[in-house]
């Protein structure tokens, strides 16, 4: 049982090379390919929902999985929590994704020009401000795709908020315990 859901999820998991079959596959078959792409790091709520949306923009839902490596030049040597295939595997899990890819970068830039979607979808953030003059906008309008910003889908939940609560709880509960071992108050 476990070899055959391993097989399933295979499936559905394409390599950078395979980008390019797949995306002129889907056109052949007259599908609208969206392409959306995260880290997918302990996934949430707001995250499933988000990738809910991308699906209802077209046929076929491509999500990139930027790459262990990739995550920790950005995020720094303690992120990603869960490994790439692991995060891959979950993703290619949900129902309103189709396929996944590893990206390699932490840009999503050569995905997009190998896959050429119809839609790119990113979420709203800071930076998202300026997303025309990003390279994926450009990669992408320069073959006639379609760029979408979305909001988030959840502004409460979020893999940081989720590390936050987990650690603050935790470094909490050994200070409660520090606190009732200790005989002598704490002195200046």
């Amino acid at each position: 049982m476990a070899a055959k859901a391993e097989r399933a999820w295979r499936k559905r998991q394409i390599s950078q090379g395979g980008l390019i079959e797949l995306g002129e596959k889907l056109r052949a078959q007259g599908k609208k390919i969206v392409f959306t792409a995260g880290s997918w790091d302990l996934m949430h709520v707001g995250q499933t929902r988000y990738l809910e949306e991308c699906k209802a923009l077209g046929d076929v839902l491509v999500v990139g999985v930027v790459g262990d490596k990739a995550i920790a030049r950005v995020k720094g040597p303690n992120k990603p929590i869960l490994g790439e295939k692991v995060r891959a595997e979950v993703v290619a899990a949900l129902r309103a994704v189709d396929f996944v890819t590893i990206t390699p970068e932490p840009s999503c830039q050569a995905s997009l020009g190998l896959l050429k979607p119809d839609v790119y979808v990113t979420v709203k953030e800071d930076w998202a401000d300026k997303y025309k003059e990003s390279p994926e906008y450009k990669t992408v309008t320069g073959y006639g795709g379609e760029v979408l910003v979305v909001d988030r889908q959840s502004t409460s939940i979020s893999t940081t908020k989720i590390m936050q609560r987990a650690i603050g709880g935790s470094l909490s509960d050994m200070l409660k315990d520090f606190m009732n071992y200790r005989k002598d108050p704490l002195k200046e």
